[in-house]
C-alpha cells in the first residue's frame, strides 16, 4: 500500500510556511515570521490559534485560521490506525506445511510462544514482520497520543516559559519549573525528591494530578512473567520494529495497556487466516474507539475551557470595566474563591484581542440575521445624540427592526452638530451601510439642523423618510411646561423638600422606615424634565407620610426644626395650596409622561409606530376630562403640545392601517390622515401601477372584504400586533400589504440605548489605529450585549437600565452645609451602623406606576386659587 506522501499529496499547512532544515522539523510561518519546532503539525496549531503546545500566530487572516482549525480536526476525528501493509505480489503470510493435525498443533504452539516472546521484547515499534515473512507488516501499536490532539492536564495550571515548553511557571506559587510537564506535575502533586511541592495550589488539583501522577509513585505495571522464552529457539520469527521515538511518558503507559490484547492475535496457523484477521479488525476498531474517546474527552475540555473564558470576557465588554483590571489580585482571588476548579481567567492580553474579535464576529452574526428580515419589514436608522460627562456631542447610530436594536457606531459630533451638510453626510452614510432598500426612515431629533439634514436626505433618497424622534418632541413640551411660572414654582418647592431629606441622614433614615414603607421619594425616567414630573407626582403619592413626618416628635425635637431651612420646607409641605398646584401639574402632565414610558418601553420600543398618533390623541382628550372640560385650566396645555404636533405621515398612516383603531366605531379618517397615507404610498412604491393597486385595495380593508372581513382576522384585530396581522389577512391586497407591514413594524423614538459607558478614551485621536480599531470594538460588543439584555427584560427592568444619575442631581444634590441633631438621632436609634461606618442612603429607582385615587385630598382648600 502506498503512502499518501508517495502519492503526490502535499499538506495544505505548507502553503503558509517555510521549511528551515532538510528534516523539516522547523517550520517558519509566512505571517509573524516566527520559527515553529516539530514539524507541519505544530505550524497548523500555530495558525489554528490552538493554544496549549505552541503560541499562536496574531498576524494570520481569519480565513488560514479556519481553514487549519478544519484540516487539524479531521486529522484528530479521521486518523485510523494502520491496516496490515504488504507489498503487491508479497503473500499475506507464509505457513509451514502440515502432515497430520498433531504437527500442525506443535507448529501452532511453537510459533505462539515465538511471537508472544519476542512481542514482550517491547521494544518500542509499530509495525511487525509476521512469522518471517518480510511481506507482512502489521500495525501493533496505537498512535500516539499526541497525534490525537490530547492536551496535557498540566497545562490548565501552568503556562509554559520558553518555546520548548522546558520551563513552565505555576498557575498558584508562581514558582517556574525547568524539566517540562511532568516535572511540573510532580511539582502540584507534592511529590518530593525533584522539585518543591506547591503549596499554593487548591486541593482539587493537587488531588486531580495526585490521580494523574499515580505512575510516579508505583512504576507502571509489572509484566506479566515470561517463563516461555526459555524455550524460545534461535528459528523463532524474525522482528522488524520500525517508529518514531515517544518520549512522553503518557503514551508509554498507553502502550502498556493495549499489549496483552494484541499478543494474543498474532496467529499463524493456516486453518486460522479468517479468525486472525476478524481479530485483527476488531484490535482496530477497538483502537479506533479509545482514540475517539479520548480526543472527544480532550475536546470536552477545551470546550469548557473556552465557555469559561468567553464568559468572563463578555462580563467586562458588557460592564466597560478596562481590560487591565483582569490583572488584578483581587479579581483573581475572587475568581479561586468561587470555584476551585476551571480554568484561569483570561488575562488583559487576551481580552483586547482574542475574545474581543471572537465577540465581533458573534454579534455580527446576529445583524446578518436580522438582515434577512428587512426584505419584508424593513428598518429604521435612529441617530442618539447626547452629551457625556466631558459636555462633548456624541451622536449613537442604531438600527430598529422587530427582532430588536442593534448598535453600528459612536461618533463624536462636537464640533458639526450645527452643520447640516455634515450631520447630513453621517446620515447618508448609515444609509449606504445598511442598504437604501431597507430604511423605510431615519430618526434623529427635531433640532434645525438635523431637520435641513433630514430635508436633503429626503431629496436624494426618495424612498425613505426623516422623521423626527417623538420621544425628543414630547421632552420638548415639557420643557415648555416647566417654563410655565406656576409650574416652575411647584418644581423648586418640591426640591426644596427632597433636598431636605435627602442630605440629613437620619431624617431619610426616618423617613422610609417609619412613613413610606422604605419607598423613595425621587423616580428618574428618561429625561430631566419627565424626571422632575415624576418625582413631583411622587411627592404627591407620599404628601400623608410627608405631613405625618414634620409633625413627628422626632423632627419637631431636632435642631434641624429649628432652622430657617427646616422651617420653609415644614411651611411647604403643611400648605394645601401647594398641593393643590402639584395636584394640577399631575393632572396636566400625568397622560404625556404615560406616552414617553410606552415609547421607552423595552418590550415595545420597536414596534411603537402604530400607536403615537392615537396615544397624543388620548392625551389631549384626558387633560381636557381631568380638568373637568374647562378651556381656562387645559387651553395652555393643548397649545403646547399642537406646538410640537406630531403629525408626521408615518404616524397619520400607521394609525389609519392599524386594525384596532381602523375599525372601532368611534374612528374618523380626518383628511390629515389620509394625505399621510397617500404620501407614503407615494414614497413607498415608485412602481406607478402598483401605486394604482394599493389604492384601490384600501377600500377593501375598511370594509373588512375577503379575507380582512373572516371570524379569525376580526377576532385579531386587536390580539395580534398590527405588522403580523396584515401578513396574515392581507393576502389578497399584497401591494397595500407590503406597505402596510413595512409602516407598522417600525419605531417612533431614537432613545436607543443607555449612555452609563465612559466613551473618554474612545473617543481620543492620539491613539494609533491598531488601538483606536480596539477601542471601538469594544463600545460596538459593549452596547450590543447592553441591548440583548435589554430585549430580555421586563419594563420596570428597562426603567433602571436607562437611569443617569445626573437627572436627579438638582432633586438630590443641596450645596450647603449639612446639620444632624446626632444627640437626638442616637438616643432614638436612628441610625444604622454596618463594620463600624454609618450606612448610606442607596437609590431604589422605581418605574412609573398609576396613579393613586384621589379620595383623600380632602384636606385641600377648593376655594385656593391657582
Amino acid at each position: 500500500m502506498k503512502s499518501i506522501r508517495c502519492g503526490g499529496f502535499v499538506d495544505p499547512g505548507w502553503e503558509h510556511g517555510t521549511a528551515q532544515d532538510e528534516k523539516k522539523k522547523k517550520v517558519r510561518c509566512n505571517y509573524c515570521g516566527k520559527v515553529v519546532s516539530g514539524g507541519i503539525y505544530r505550524l497548523k496549531q500555530h495558525l489554528a490559534r490552538v493554544s496549549g503546545e505552541v503560541t499562536y500566530c496574531d498576524k494570520a487572516p481569519e480565513e488560514v485560521c479556519l481553514k487549519m482549525k478544519d484540516n487539524l480536526e479531521g486529522c484528530r476525528i479521521g486518523k485510523k490506525p494502520k491496516q496490515i501493509e504488504y507489498e503487491e505480489h508479497t503473500p499475506y503470510l507464509n505457513f509451514p506445511p502440515c502432515s497430520n493435525d498433531n504437527d500442525n498443533d506443535d507448529v501452532v504452539e511453537e510459533e505462539h510462544l515465538t511471537t508472544a516472546s519476542a512481542y514482550d521484547n517491547r521494544s518500542k515499534g509499530k509495525l511487525v514482520v509476521v512469522g518471517g515473512d518480510k511481506g507482512l507488516v502489521i500495525n501493533m501499536a496505537p498512535p500516539p497520543l499526541r497525534s490525537l490532539g490530547y492536551v496535557d492536564p498540566g497545562w490548565e495550571h501552568g503556562v509554559p516559559r520558553d518555546e520548548r515548553k522546558k520551563k513552565v511557571k505555576c498557575n498558584y506559587c508562581d514558582k517556574i519549573v525547568s524539566g517540562g510537564i511532568n516535572r511540573f506535575k510532580q511539582h502540584l502533586a507534592r511529590i518530593p525528591g525533584e522539585v518543591a511541592p506547591c503549596k499554593s495550589a487548591p486541593e482539587e488539583v493537587y488531588l486531580k494530578i495526585k490521580e494523574n501522577m499515580k505512575w510516579h509513585r508505583t512504576g507502571r505495571r509489572h509484566r506479566r512473567p515470561e517463563p516461555h522464552k526459555q524455550q524460545t529457539s534461535s528459528s523463532s520469527s524474525f522482528y522488524m520494529m520500525h517508529s518514531e521515538n515517544e518520549n512522553e511518558n503518557e503514551d508509554e503507559d498507553e502502550e502498556d495497556e493495549q499489549e496483552d490484547d494484541v499478543a494474543h492475535l498474532l496467529i499463524t496457523s493456516g486453518d486460522k487466516k479468517k479468525r486472525f484477521f476478524r481479530r485483527e479488525e476488531a484490535l482496530s476498531k477497538k483502537l479506533k474507539s479509545n482514540a475517539h474517546m479520548l480526543v472527544a474527552n480532550s475536546n470536552k475540555t477545551l470546550g469548557r475551557k473556552e465557555e469559561v473564558m468567553s464568559a468572563i470576557s463578555n462580563f467586562f465588554y458588557h460592564a466597560g470595566v478596562p481590560a487591565h483590571a483582569a490583572n488584578s489580585p483581587y479579581f483573581h482571588k475572587m475568581l479561586e474563591v468561587a470555584s476551585q476548579y476551571g480554568p484561569p481567567p483570561p488575562s488583559s492580553q487576551m481580552l483586547p484581542t482574542r475574545f474581543l474579535e471572537d465577540e465581533v464576529l458573534t454579534i455580527k452574526t446576529y445583524l446578518a440575521e436580522y438582515k434577512a428580515s428587512w426584505a419584508v419589514t424593513g428598518c429604521s436608522i435612529l441617530a442618539d445624540t447626547w452629551k457625556d460627562a466631558n459636555n462633548r456631542t456624541l451622536i449613537n447610530i442604531l438600527v430598529s427592526c422587530p427582532r430588536g436594536l442593534h448598535f453600528v457606531s459612536s461618533v463624536d459630533a462636537t464640533e458639526f452638530v450645527e452643520d447640516a451638510p455634515t450631520l447630513f453626510k453621517l446620515l447618508d452614510k448609515a444609509v449606504d451601510e445598511m442598504g437604501e432598500e431597507n430604511v423605510v426612515q431615519v430618526i434623529t431629533q427635531n433640532t434645525p439642523s438635523y431637520e435641513a439634514a433630514g430635508k436633503m436626505l429626503e431629496e436624494k433618497r426618495q424612498n425613505l423618510f426623516w422623521t423626527p424622534c417623538a420621544a425628543f418632541c414630547i421632552e420638548q413640551m415639557l420643557e415648555d411646561i416647566v417654563k410655565i411660572k406656576w409650574v416652575a414654582e411647584c418644581i423648586e418647592k418640591g426640591q426644596k423638600i427632597t433636598k431636605l431629606v435627602y442630605n440629613q441622614m437620619w431624617l431619610w433614615n426616618l423617613m422610609k422606615t417609619e412613613y413610606t414603607g422604605g419607598q423613595e421619594l425621587v423616580r428618574a425616567s428618561f429625561t430631566s424634565n419627565a424626571s422632575s414630573f415624576l418625582t413631583l407626582q411622587s411627592l404627591m403619592d407620599h404628601r400623608v407620610a410627608l405631613r405625618r413626618l414634620f409633625q413627628s416628635t422626632k423632627w419637631l425635637s431636632s435642631r434641624l426644626s429649628k432652622s430657617h431651612e427646616g422651617e420653609e420646607v415644614e411651611k411647604i409641605v403643611m400648605n394645601a395650596t401647594f398641593w393643590k398646584k402639584v395636584q394640577c401639574v399631575r393632572r396636566s402632565v400625568g397622560p404625556i409622561l404615560e406616552v414617553l414610558q410606552k415609547i421607552n418601553d423595552g418590550g415595545d420600543l420597536s414596534m411603537s409606530m402604530p400607536y403615537i398618533y392615537n396615544d397624543m390623541h388620548k392625551t389631549k382628550l384626558t387633560i381636557k376630562s381631568n380638568h373637568g372640560d374647562d378651556p381656562h385650566k387645559y387651553g395652555n396645555m393643548w397649545s403646547i403640545i399642537d406646538n410640537h404636533s406630531l403629525n408626521h405621515p408615518l404616524y397619520l398612516a400607521a394609525y389609519f392601517l392599524n386594525p384596532s383603531y381602523r375599525y372601532r366605531p368611534d374612528f374618523v379618517p380626518y383628511p390629515e390622515v389620509v394625505r399621510g397615507l397617500n404620501s407614503c404610498i407615494v414614497r413607498f412604491e415608485p412602481n406607478n401601477a402598483r401605486r394604482v393597486s394599493a389604492s384601490k385595495q384600501i377600500s377593501d380593508f375598511g370594509s373588512a372584504k375577503a379575507d380582512f372581513g373572516t371570524d379569525l382576522a376580526v377576532s385579531t384585530r386587536t390580539e395580534l400586533n398590527p405588522a403580523a396581522w396584515w401578513q396574515q389577512h392581507g393576502i389578497n391586497c399584497l401591494e397595500l400589504q407590503q406597505i402596510a407591514v413595512r409602516i407598522l413594524s417600525q419605531t417612533c423614538s431614537c432613545f436607543g440605548c443607555d449612555h452609563l459607558y465612559d466613551e473618554n478614551e474612545i473617543h481620543k485621536a492620539r491613539h494609533n489605529r491598531l488601538a483606536q480599531k480596539r477601542l471601538k470594538d469594544l463600545t460596538y460588543v459593549h452596547y450590543n450585549l447592553r441591548l440583548k439584555e435589554r430585549q430580555k427584560m421586563t419594563s420596570s427592568d428597562t426603567d433602571i437600565l436607562l437611569v443617569q444619575e445626573n437627572l436627579l442631581y438638582e432633586w438630590i444634590v443641596n450645596p450647603g452645609k449639612q446639620e444632624d441633631d446626632e444627640e437626638v438621632l442616637e438616643e432614638n436609634g436612628l441610625f444604622e451602623y454596618e463594620h463600624g461606618n454609618r450606612k448610606g442612603c442607596s437609590l431604589d429607582i422605581q418605574p412609573l406606576d398609576s396613579h393613586p385615587p384621589d379620595d383623600d385630598l380632602n384636606f385641600l382648600d377648593d376655594e385656593d386659587g391657582l
